[in-house]
């Protein structure tokens, strides 16, 4: 297939419609899943080949399974790029939605996060259905440019909440090349995209706020959306509602009536208003918003008869009643909207505001005009209505809206479905559209007086309302009584039932046709109704009218009027001509008229009428003024004063007129300029200015459009530049400052219109004729025009400035009729003009228009404007005033962007021209603004653009044109440093990629050349300009090392998107870099030694394998630069250390791959130096990988618990190694990082430690501080005098607190001689002897828990190499047991898994990937508890070095070996383990690793000798308490009890028959000696029981006399059985020693038995060397030693004697502290074997049994119970020895049993030397003495202490002792524990200790199960095992 491979043509892209699996074939074959898209390279014979563009994976695939889609190529060739051709947003989908499918999961559902991850599925899907229709392609252009707007609103929303990078996008939303488009564009693109992503709600729909700057109609334009839903009131007959806005202030409606006949039923007569009953009330302002008292008003008119009739009333009633309609009142509901209108236009999408108003009627029907003013007043002339028991209510829904009538209804389909009505506001809106024709007359009813004309009542008052013509006809459809209703001919107002003086406030509005206007009249006729149908014919009684048009042609007045009322003939009424009244006066005045009495038409006086009027009309005016300017040509006289009347017309009448008003204008200025020409002038300039208002700013497009089609002046121009150049003459001429000159200015725009366009039609007319004219007067007029710009006085800032801002506004429509090029030069003059300094800002604002002009886009123009351009940025941009930079720069930024299109012709010289005048000035002020300034990011994209636009040959231009070095210097200099800010201080935001990468691309081209220019004029001889070089390499390598550029920390997508367009940077760079290093010569690079060494060490440390290939090798050059200078290279060394540890440890870099790397390249490059070898290079290098190694386990730990064991552990390993290398910098730095961390978990006396060894440094001196810069606490230190003592009194503080009180008191010693004989402070020396009178006293009274020891070996590759298959011995804390060490191990290590046997692990534990961890308890060994033989110490004391300070312990382990049928004490040897740890324990860590090993092992015999020794002195121990304190007798009577009763059940039967027999001897004739000296261990422990009885028959409570009894009977049983007669009366006193004679003796008052004779009982004699021990409890060592040395023991030295005392001693010490009285239930207590020593198989705490169990009934065996938990290990212990470890379990159970970590939980706290049997030995635990095999590790005094009797058979040679009697059960062992011995470990730190976790955060796991201690007695103990695990607190 390979032969036939070809490039394809067609088929680029393509994506798989099947899942493609080649299982089983050549890896050559790609995998494809379904919708994957490829890009295919090569075919052959329908087989592709190409490349996932996810994966980037190569391979062939089947083309059957590919859809090919349209595509377009790249850079053909092998580096081409092919993008698909289809629609930009749907290709973004396409890309981005898979992405966001893997972030989506990961991001939020695995982090819990449900309710973004719902809300980002439904925008997901949202999408989705987008894309479908955008490829569907069926919408209109319109829907499908809001519907891609809205897509790319969510799609920035959801990178936003994915956490990717900002998409850039143009105005419409579309994403843009970023190649494609400036620096300046790309950063205005990302700021408008960073708005779109603000301004988007929770489901990524965009708010639409920018609209409302963009479309000013929605700030001026506002709507009131009103709904009725419901209408809840039984009327009774059919209704009117009638709705309005009200503004209460004001007492006045401001909108038109909206009016729903309801019918009798409640239901709306028109059925299409049935559910759909609402109104728009339109053309609210701004300051309709702002009424702070508006309300919605709903009236309901009752329609129907004069009194409203039940149906249920007689017939007789309503057969009388009228059959007319009147509209008669009922009822008013109010609703507030004040707080509607004045929300907040932002707020767009709010809901409808729902109400539901109650509908009150009226007292009377007087108030019925102000019944909503009194409800709103809540004066209560109202009551409420009831309908059917309930009260009458209409719901309605109101609602916001805002814009053009299109706009809303485009943006609210749903409102609009069905026609709307619409209610206009009363009077003209804020903005008159044009084309919006209204001729709207609107007439209020106020209110009437009439007379009653004789009657008993007052009348019911109709009033119609109709329009007739001039000649009588009346006008029909010309009155609308509200929106929504029909047109009327006459309208009827409402009845007020018997009232004289009505009110009626009714609103009506009149449409009359413009051509009907002037000659109708308005007549209001009134009627008297009656309600009897007898008198139901209407008669009227008065009239009145109103003309609407006035005498002097204006239409009728806005405001109120008072009508005159007539009255005429009943029969006239009908057909009563306007002729009859049109001549009368129809308004009262204050002159009132000769008005008729009598006639036909008659004058009534009393009587009045009142009415209010209001015209909105496009075609009539009430101004006078307006009217004879547009009828000039009538009164040519008074055309000065209508000229100047024009000029005090309001803007709404001028703008009804706009067309007329021009067309008078300039035929005024055709006929007669000379005369009326100036106001004719001020005039348009009004009228234009007028048009410059928000309000009527629409109206400038009518001005276009009459300018464009309706102007006619085609001789306008001659005398349009004539005054225009007047104006300018007089201003220059006489400097005032005139307000006339400013407004002509602002109207300059449009003069030129008419100027421009009278020309052209000038030229159309004569074909051209007098154009060069023209030209030299437009050119007479610039000319002018300069020189008033260069006028410098005050007077005329605010017209010149007028000027600049207008000027650019001219420059279209002057190049209709001039050159470009001419027009430029014209431009450039008047720019010039302005003086410097002076209207800067209108200057620059000027010139922005300008460049945004159309002139400024042709090449010639650029040429002659660029110069001047230049020139004026540059001034501005180094000038002093900031306020002109953001305009300096917006102009700068828009030449930039316009030279980077292609469509704008050759731009090199504006380029060049730019470079040379602004590239400086714009470095400069960059550098000088302040980051964090919002100009900064715009003047850095101005600066990176102008660099992107210079070409290779603007780069060497401007590079070689440099005037002098020095300049260049500070060229490249300041570059650089801007460079180095860029890259380094995140000049944009981190999501800002493209704006970023395209950044660092520019940075790179710039460099290249940069660095060229650095090596030709810098690099030879005294050129060399160091800092400049130091400056280029700190920028390289920054740039190298930016997080932007990191791209393995980039998506799939996005780093192949970058190294498509720019490749990897990173290496270009790097490889530059190397090149320049290596150019320098030696002498040159030894000038940056050692600086350079951190940025190399930061670049060789990016993870790209090729660049550390390259810089990996200059450590090398750098060694041997040094080298050759100095002869060493401690510099670059140490530097590479320190570098080293911030990059890695702090910074984060660094990895494995880097470690394998760095060794072989360095030490195969030093391999080849024989120098730097024999120097050490290659132990350096070593040293080097190895500080990685550590760096890189400290910084793997950091994000982790800050108390974990690891962090410590990695932290102390840097310690040391950095205490090796003497780094003394780096030592305190990471003392205070790992005190701290001791700190933090309540460890104080580690932190202690660890500050101790900064004092170590520091000397009692005034010398400068030097290293302690970064440690807060100790900055007020100003020598290391101050600072040692500062720490010093922390160490004090934290030994204190830690218990350590004997560490702390050298400390304080210390410091108490400085301040006795340096300082003389005895102020502070009297604190420091407070301070250890203090901790003496703590020694002595307080009562502190002395710490266990652990061995811990963590198993298995999952741990960190220091940790993995390593052993340490673990403090624990104060009274913290096995369990809850336990406990602190696994919360470190939650995944490890507790190994639930003691041997050593094999192979598979050491090479599993998992975890696992063995724990052992262990004893320590003290060994300078020696120097207190012979000395009376405390047991507080003495406790403290017993178990602090200690580098040996002692793990000891019981094995089986023989047949079972020689016994258990027989077969039972003891394996015995001395670990030696690298430091002493406490120390800097909690834990100290295990350096080496010994195993010994221990014969039978030798350990029942031991535990003889060990329990005798525990006897005399307790018996020495309990005499000094009687509190302490519990021990004492437990231990007696233990000893006796064991004793009596055959205890120490079971050494006679192991060991007293003549076989034995026979056997073991070496052993005589020992057997011997047991049997003068157990005759003293008879005499020391007899004593220990002595004292309890003294000290013992009443209650327990048959507890002592029975032991009294015991041990004379013990006695006559092992002690000669003559001993036994030596002892006794010469009388035999019965429980009869000895209970007889009775007990005195004080409690201590007697003797017959009343006498203390002395019968026991005392040892000949009593100790004679004091109240304090102290123990005299010596004494006890001297007592064990009887002429049976000559065969043991004094010195073995006295190591065995101490051993006794120091576990008695810790035995005892805890030992309490077992008050568990007999039932729960292990039962006492027969045929075996009960001391034998039992634990310790079996001899904790109840006292007072004797005092009532006999002594009972408890019944054995039921096993608890699982069975122990090892059921044959005989096979211990041979028995291969478990394999590791497969998978880790989520349960461990209790005995999972290490030993048995039940007996993990028993020990050897505290056995409850009669001293013999002790199956539950053991102790022994070490041998002399160990004198290859062990010192003389640690050797003494375990040095054993006799002779000890080797390991493995003693023959195997035979099996132990049948029925017997050997006490459960643990396997021996196999530790590796450690190898030759690095010297560490003296007292290094390991951290634990605060107590609360302890846990209890039921894995490790509960932990049982040997000291406090279990009420539930586990029942006796065959073989357990054991620790060492069992021996």
């Amino acid at each position: 297939m390979a032969d036939h491979w070809r490039p394809t043509t067609q088929a680029k892209l393509g994506v798989a419609i099947y899942n493609y699996d080649p299982v089983g074939k050549p890896p050559e074959f790609l995998r494809l899943d379904l919708g994957d898209t490829v890009q295919i390279q090569e075919e052959c014979a329908g087989w592709y080949r190409g490349f996932s563009l996810k994966t980037r994976q190569k391979g062939i695939f089947p083309a059957s399974f590919i859809h090919l889609k349209q595509a377009l190529v790249k850079n053909n060739g092998p580096t081409e790029v092919v993008e698909g051709v289809q629609d930009p947003l749907v290709q973004e989908l396409t890309q981005l939605l898979p992405e966001w499918g893997e972030l989506w999961q990961k991001r939020y559902f695995m982090e819990d996060r449900y309710g973004m991850f719902v809300t980002i599925r439904k925008v997901i899907l949202e999408l989705i259905d987008i894309r479908s229709q955008v490829l569907a392609s069926t919408l209109p252009l319109d829907d499908m440019k809001k519907l891609k707007s809205r897509a790319s609103g969510k799609i920035d929303w959801g990178n936003k909440h994915m956490g990717l990078d900002l998409v850039p996008r143009n105005e419409d939303g579309q994403s843009v090349d970023e190649k494609d488009v400036s620096m300046v564009a790309l950063h205005k693109m990302h700021l408008r995209s960073t708005q779109r992503q603000i301004d988007t709600n929770e489901r990524g729909t965009v708010i639409r706020r920018g609209r409302f700057s963009a479309n000013r109609l929605s700030e001026l334009l506002h709507h009131v959306y009103f709904n009725m839903a419901a209408f809840i009131c039984n009327v009774g007959e059919e209704s009117e509602i009638q709705v309005a806005l009200f503004d209460h202030r004001e007492g006045r409606y401001f909108s038109e009536r909206f009016i729903e006949r309801i019918n009798r039923h409640g239901m709306p007569s028109n059925l299409s208003h049935l559910n759909n009953t609402c109104c728009l009330f339109t053309d609210l302002g701004n300051n309709d918003l702002k009424r702070e008292e508006a309300y919605l008003v709903c009236k309901i008119i009752r329609v129907g008869r004069m009194t409203y009739v039940p149906p249920s009333s007689s017939s007789s009633t309503s057969s009388g009643a009228s059959k007319e309609e009147f509209r008669r009142p009922y009822g008013c509901a109010v609703l507030n909207i004040s707080q509607l209108l004045s929300v907040s236009r932002e707020a767009e999408g709010q809901e409808p505001k729902e109400c539901q108003l109650d509908i009150y009627g009226f007292e009377s029907e007087a108030d019925f005009a102000e019944l909503h003013v009194n409800i709103i007043k809540k004066n209560g002339k109202y009551k409420a209505l009831q309908t059917d028991r309930m009260s009458a209510k209409v719901h309605v829904a109101v609602r916001l809206l805002h814009g053009s009538m299109a706009q809303v209804r485009e943006e609210n389909p749903l409102l609009f479905r069905s026609p709307v009505p619409t209610a206009r506001k009363l009077g003209f809106p804020d903005v008159i559209m044009p084309g919006d024709i209204r001729n709207d007359l609107y007439i209020t009813l106020v209110s009437g007086d009439f007379q009653r004309d004789g009657k008993k009542s007052h009348k019911n008052v109709e009033v119609d309302v109709c329009v007739v013509s001039e000649n009588g006809r009346v006008l029909e459809d010309a009155i609308v009584s509200g929106v929504a209703s029909d047109k009327t001919t006459t309208y009827k107002g409402v009845v007020l039932y018997h009232q004289n003086t009505p009110v009626w406030e009714d609103v009506i509005k009149f449409d009359i046709p413009f051509d009907q206007f002037y000659t109708s009249h308005l007549r209001f006729t009134f009627y008297h109704q009656s309600k009897e149908a007898s008198k139901a014919l209407r008669h009227g009684f008065t009239l009145a009218y109103v003309p609407l048009m006035q005498d002097d042609g204006t239409t009728l007045r806005d405001g109120t009027h008072n009508l005159f009322m007539y009255k005429c003939e009943a029969s006239l009424h009908r057909n009563l001509e306007p002729s009859s009244y049109a001549r009368l006066p129809w308004q009262q005045t204050d002159n009132l008229p000769q008005l008729p009495a009598k006639g036909v038409i008659s004058y009534t006086g009393r009587e009045s009428f009142q009415i209010r009027t209001l015209v909105c009309s496009t075609k009539l005016t009430q101004n006078v003024d307006l009217l004879g300017l547009l009828k000039w040509r009538q009164q040519p006289d008074r055309l000065e004063d209508s000229l100047r009347g024009l000029m005090r017309v309001s803007g709404e009448e001028i703008v009804k007129f706009l067309q007329d008003t021009f067309d008078a204008l300039f035929a005024i200025l055709d006929e007669d300029a000379e005369r009326s020409g100036r106001l004719v002038f001020q005039c348009l300039v009004f009228i234009i200015r007028l048009l410059g208002d928000r309000k009527f700013e629409h109206f400038r497009s009518v001005l276009d459009a009459y300018i464009q089609t309706h102007f006619s002046g085609a001789m306008a121009h001659q005398k349009l530049i004539e005054q225009l150049k007047c104006c300018f003459d007089s201003a220059r001429t006489q400097p005032t400052t005139d307000s006339n000159n400013v407004r002509v200015m602002q109207a300059l725009q449009y003069i030129f219109k008419f100027i421009i366009k009278s020309r052209l039609l000038f030229g159309r007319a004569t074909r051209g004729k007098g154009a060069q004219e023209f030209k030299e007067s437009l050119c007479e007029l610039f000319d002018s025009f300069n020189s008033l710009m260069g006028v410098k006085d005050d007077g005329l800032l605010a017209i010149q400035a007028a000027g600049l801002q207008h000027f650019s506004a001219i420059i279209q429509e002057v190049l209709k009729i001039m050159e470009p090029d001419e027009f430029a030069v014209i431009i450039k003059q008047f720019i010039d003009s302005v003086p410097k300094n002076r209207l800067v800002k209108f200057k620059l604002l000027c010139l922005g228009h300008i460049v945004n002009n159309d002139i400024f886009r042709h090449e010639e123009c650029r040429h002659i404007l660029m110069p001047m351009l230049g020139l004026q940025l540059a001034s501005h941009i180094k000038g002093q005033v900031d306020d002109q930079l953001p305009k300096c720069f917006e102009i700068l930024g828009e030449i930039l962007t316009l030279l980077h299109r292609r469509d704008v012709g050759k731009s090199f010289e504006n380029i060049t021209e730019i470079v040379n005048q602004l590239l400086i000035a714009v470095l400069n002020r960059v550098a000088a603004i302040e980051r964090n300034a919002s100009l900064w990011g715009h003047a850095v994209a101005c600066y990176i653009s102008i660099l992107n636009l210079m070409t290779d040959k603007h780069f060497h231009d401007f590079l070689r044109n440099f005037p002098s070095k020095h300049l260049l210097v500070e060229f490249l200099k300041g570059s650089f440093e801007a460079f180095y800010g860029l890259v380094t201080s995140g000049s944009f935001p981190p999501d800002w990629s493209a704006m970023i990468t395209r950044l660092n691309h520019t940075i790179m081209t710039s460099m290249k050349f940069f660095s060229e220019s650095l090596q030709t004029q810098f690099q030879r001889g005294q050129n060399f300009n160091e800092p400049l070089w130091k400056l280029y390499f700190d920028v390289c390598i920054a740039f190298v090392t930016q997080p932007a550029l990191q791209l393995e920390t980039f998506t799939a997508s996005k780093r192949n998107k970058q190294m498509a367009m720019y490749g990897d940077m990173r290496l270009t760079i790097s490889s530059r870099v190397m090149s320049v290093w290596n150019s320098l010569v030696m002498e040159q690079k030894q000038l940056f030694l050692p600086w350079i060494v951190g940025p190399f060490m930061d670049l060789s440390l990016v993870r790209e394998i090729e660049i550390r290939r390259v810089t990996i090798p200059v450590f090398y050059d750098l060694m041997l630069c040094e080298f050759l200078q100095t002869g060493d290279y401690r510099q670059v060394a140490a530097e590479c250390i320190d570098k080293l540890d911030v990059h890695v440890s702090g910074a984060g870099k660094g990895d494995n791959e880097y470690m394998d790397l760095l060794y072989p390249l360095l030490s195969g490059l030093c391999e080849q130096n024989r120098e730097l070898v024999q120097a050490g290079a290659l132990e350096f290098v070593e040293n080097l990988t190895q500080l990685l190694g550590r760096l890189l386990d400290f910084r793997n730990l950091q994000d982790g618990d800050d108390y974990s064991i690891s962090r410590m552990q990695t932290i102390f390993n840097l310690l040391q190694y950095y205490q090796e290398t003497e780094r003394e910098e780096m030592v305190i730095r990471y003392i205070y990082k790992l005190s701290s961390l001791h700190l933090q978990a309540n460890n104080y006396s580690e932190a202690a430690f660890s500050l101790l060894l900064h004092t170590s440094i520091l000397k009692w001196e005034d010398l400068p501080v030097s290293a302690h810069g970064e440690i807060p606490s100790y900055r007020s230190a100003r020598s290391e005098y101050e600072l040692k003592e500062l720490i010093f009194k922390d160490i004090i503080e934290y030994f204190d607190k830690g218990m350590l009180w004997e560490c702390a008191i050298p400390l304080c010693k210390e410091l108490a001689l400085q301040c006795e004989s340096i300082t003389y402070d005895y102020e502070q020396l009297s604190e420091i002897h407070k301070k250890i009178s203090k901790l003496y006293h703590d020694i002595m009274h307080t009562v502190r828990g002395n710490a266990e020891y652990y061995r811990v070996g963590f198993y298995g590759a999952g741990f960190p190499p220091f940790l993995r298959n390593k052993q340490f011995i673990f403090r624990g804390k104060q009274y913290e047991r096995l369990g809850e060490f336990n406990h602190f191990l696994l919360s470190h290590f939650p995944r490890a898994q507790p190994l639930n046997f003691n041997t050593p692990p094999g192979e598979e534990y050491l090479t599993i990937e998992g975890m696992h961890i063995q724990v052992a308890k262990v004893e320590p060994i003290a060994d300078d508890v020696e120097r207190f033989a012979g000395m009376n110490i405390a047991s507080s004391i003495l406790d403290y070095y017993t178990t602090n300070n200690i580098s040996h312990f002692v793990l000891n382990r019981p094995v089986r070996r023989g047949p079972k049928s020689a016994g258990e004490f027989a077969t039972m040897w003891v394996e015995r383990t001395v670990y030696i740890t690298a430091s002493r324990l406490p120390g800097m860590l909690r834990w100290c690793e295990i350096v080496d090993e010994k195993r010994i092992e221990i014969s039978p015999i030798e350990n029942a000798m031991e535990t003889m020794v060990n329990k005798n002195k525990e006897l005399r121990m307790l018996r020495l308490r309990a005499e000094k304190n009687p509190a302490q007798l519990n021990p004492l009577s437990m231990a007696l009890n233990g000893v006796l009763d064991a004793a009596v059940q055959g205890g120490l039967a079971n050494y006679e028959t192991s060991f007293f027999t003549e076989e034995y001897s026979r056997e073991h004739p070496e052993h005589i000696p020992i057997i011997e000296e047991i049997k003068e261990l157990i005759k003293e422990q008879v005499v020391i029981l007899g004593e220990g009885l002595d004292v309890h028959a003294r000290l013992a409570p009443e209650a327990l006399g048959q507890f002592h009894k029975r032991m009294e009977q015991c041990y004379e049983e013990m006695r006559s059985k092992y002690l000669p007669q003559a001993e036994r009366r030596s002892l006794s006193g010469g009388g035999s020693r019965t429980p009869e004679r000895a209970r007889s003796a009775g007990m005195t008052t004080a409690g201590t038995p007697t003797t017959a004779s009343g006498s203390p009982n002395t019968r026991r004699s005392m040892p000949p060397q009593h100790m004679d021990l004091k109240q304090s409890s102290s123990v005299n060592v010596g004494s006890l030693r001297r007592y064990t040395q009887t002429p049976q023991n000559k065969g043991m030295d004094r010195r073995s004697m006295a190591e065995f005392s101490t051993g006794a001693l120091q576990r008695m010490q810790v035995d005892n502290r805890h030992s309490v009285i077992d008050t568990s239930p007999v039932s729960s207590r292990r039962p006492m074997r027969s045929g075996t020593m009960a001391s034998s198989p039992m634990p310790d705490r079996s001899s904790s049994t109840q006292l007072n169990m004797y005092s009532s009934a006999p002594f009972k065996p408890p019944s054995p119970k039921p096993p608890r938990g699982p069975p122990m290990m090892a059921a044959d212990p005989s096979a211990d020895d041979q028995k291969p470890p478990p394999k590791p379990p497969k998978k880790r159970n989520t349960t461990v049993d209790d005995s999972a970590m290490g030993s048995s939980a039940s007996s993990s706290r028993q020990s050897l030397a505290s056995t409850s049997g009669s001293g013999f030995v002790n199956m539950a635990g053991l102790s022994a003495s070490i041998g002399s095999d160990t004198s290859s590790f062990l010192d003389d005094k640690q050797l003494s202490m375990f040095s054993p009797v006799g002779t000890r058979a080797p390991m493995g040679t003693n023959p195997a002792p035979p099996p132990p009697p049948h029925g017997t059960a050997a006490a459960p062992l643990p396997p021996p524990p196999v530790v590796s011995p450690a190898a030759a470990a690095a010297p560490a730190l003296e007292s290094v200790v390991p951290p634990v976790l605060p107590k609360k955060q302890r846990k209890s796991m039921s894995a490790l199960g509960s932990e049982k201690s040997s000291d406090v007695p279990s009420e539930d103990p586990q029942p006796e095992p065959k073989f357990s695990s054991q620790t060492s607190s069992e021996v």
